[in-house]
């Protein structure tokens, strides 16, 4: 009988922020923690959304034992509909809340009958083939998260999910502390924790310092208040009910994901309003402007959303009046900062005041700082430490944190995406690198689109595209051609001369190659303009020469 091991395989989420997903397996079981997806940065022209790799997952889903959400954010829990096709009936733990965004998505393709929901409770603990996971609360821009204490046959470790100690926390949404500290009372092999705001000192704003920030921008407001924020941050919402009763005002919301999860919340039993402080949207044309409080979506300058619409006087119901107050009460997603700006200068523009992160204490983040993170390993006391949850520099200087705070610097070990690391009874050790590129998804092509396809997008969107045309007939004689088309390349009216210039290029080439094959003299025709056009333009534009012969 081999040795009892556990091996923890990170696919995603150590390395950038997003994507996350880990595989805890023993000889005979394995666990899935998340399975995010993360939104491409600028570069990736074309690519809607980026996942882990799912072969190692598919490989092994004879001994997957279920998967674990530790919430509903779409980078815990987005590329569930990938995998989804290659699983049959494997349980889906979370709370329920995370269960109905999770299933959501699935639904939409149709997708929700290869996983079976198992909602949990808080501290609940559930045996899952050789691991045995206790679900702890944590607190989080989202509601009903959870961090993870797992029991295994070489030793407890502790998964803090994405997390925040919020030191006076409102309606009850806090990290449990006690039950994190009673887990790991009779020891911690290994702690894996959130690494995204390590480089923030002190602690994170508390919601009561957003809600008494909010008060004072509701009591100053003279017109119209609209809020934008994160369509999952429900404790959120549940504040600006709250705030529009205390001020007379009523709120209507608007957004396709930013009501399917206010409805959700409020099923649940999370988001508490009325009559008195809620409207339809159809309601607000009788309502003065100091009596209206409007959430929609588009807190990241999305393009399409409610908010971005607005901006450009393009919404069915919505136009900005002057004076109004807009609070975008969300954090800039990096990458997003261009497209969120150009929305605000926009709304100036129709006489707007907007409010934001930089300029006004109006959004906290969910993730913790220094002196909370510092807390959560003087809690758990691990053995080993391994930062997840974040960029090099973030896992790198997390775990310089974990030893100031006690963790022998041997034990502090900074992971990447594909390093797997086996934990014995009596040690660690770190095992082959596993393939984990990550698969990029555009439209209905899964992982086909690779560098050489961005290279070429990139070049189009750069330097344009040229097609040239040209028909011979059986003797070599050009029947038709050469037409040259141009696409992002040149002002064709203005440069014109440029285009004939090339079409005696392309002469030349045919009369100094007769007889020629015609993909070989496609080849030669685009060596030649693309060393014209670089001289002459020092432009250096994707050219297509099609040769046809009849």
């Amino acid at each position: 009988m081999s040795e009892a091991h556990v091996t923890l395989t990170p696919l995603g989420g150590l390395g950038e922020i997003g994507m996350n997903c880990m595989a805890l397996e023993t000889e005979q079981s394995m666990i899935l923690i998340d399975c995010g997806l993360m939104f491409p940065d600028v570069i990736l022209y074309g690519v809607d959304v980026v996942i882990p790799r799912m072969d190692f997952i598919v490989s092994r889903r004879h001994k997957l034992k279920g998967i674990i959400l530790t919430h509903g954010h779409e980078d815990h829990i987005g590329a569930l509909a990938w995998i989804a096709p290659y699983l049959h009936d494997t349980p889906l733990y979370g709370s329920e809340f995370t269960l109905r965004l999770a299933l959501k998505r699935l639904q939409e393709r149709n997708l929700e009958s290869h996983v079976t929901p198992r909602p949990v409770k808080p501290r609940e603990r559930l045996d899952l083939g050789e691991f045995a996971v206790t679900f702890i609360p944590v607190c989080h821009s989202i509601i009903e998260g959870y961090g993870l204490g797992i029991e295994t046959p070489v030793g407890r470790i502790v998964h803090t999910g994405d997390f925040k100690i919020d030191r006076n926390p409102l309606d009850g949404h806090a990290t449990d502390l006690e039950a994190f500290s009673d887990f790991s009372r009779d020891g911690v092999t290994l702690l894996l924790s959130d690494s995204t705001n390590v480089e923030r000192e002190g602690f994170s704003l508390t919601e009561r310092e957003i809600q008494a920030r909010l008060d004072e921008v509701f009591t100053g407001a003279k017109g119209r208040i609209l809020v934008t924020l994160f369509a999952t941050h429900i404790q959120r919402m549940q504040e600006i009910f709250d705030l529009a009763a205390k001020h007379g005002r009523k709120v209507a919301f608007t957004g396709r994901s930013l009501v399917a999860n206010i409805e959700a919340a409020r099923e649940l039993g999370h988001l508490r309003f009325n009559r008195e402080n809620s409207c339809e949207m159809e309601e607000l044309a009788y309502l003065d402007d100091d009596r209206i409080v409007i959430l929609l979506t588009g807190s990241q300058g999305e393009p399409l959303s409610a908010l971005s619409r607005v901006a450009r006087s393009e919404h069915r119901q919505i136009n900005i009046h002057k004076g109004d107050t807009v609070i975008m009460s969300s954090r800039f997603i990096p990458g997003n900062t261009r497209a969120i700006t150009r929305v605000i200068n926009d709304l100036y523009r129709q006489g707007a005041t907007v409010l934001y992160e930089k300029v006004q204490a109006i959004h906290a983040s969910g993730h913790a700082h220094q002196e909370e993170l510092g807390i959560m390993l003087e809690t758990v006391r691990p053995k080993f430490f391994v930062p997840v949850h974040g960029e090099y520099r973030h896992l790198f200087k997390h775990a310089e944190l974990a030893i100031s705070r006690g963790v022998a610097p041997e034990r502090a070990i900074i992971l990447e995406n594909g390093q797997p690391v086996t934990l014995f009874p009596a040690g660690i050790r770190l095992e082959e690198a596993v393939n984990a590129e990550s698969i990029l998804v555009d439209g209905k092509g899964v992982g086909d689109v690779g560098q050489s396809v961005l290279k070429e997008r990139q070049i189009l969107g750069g330097e344009g595209l040229v097609v040239v045309l040209l028909v011979q007939d059986e003797f070599g004689t050009i029947v038709f051609g050469p037409s040259i088309q141009s696409k992002g390349f040149i002002f064709e009216q203005h440069f014109a001369h440029i285009l004939e210039d090339a079409k005696c290029i392309i002469l030349d080439v045919m009369e100094g190659n007769p007889n020629c094959e015609a993909y070989k003299l496609e080849e030669r025709i685009r060596s030649a303009l693309r060393r014209f056009f670089r001289k002459v333009l020092e432009r250096d534009p994707i050219v297509i020469p099609l040769v046809a012969r009849v």
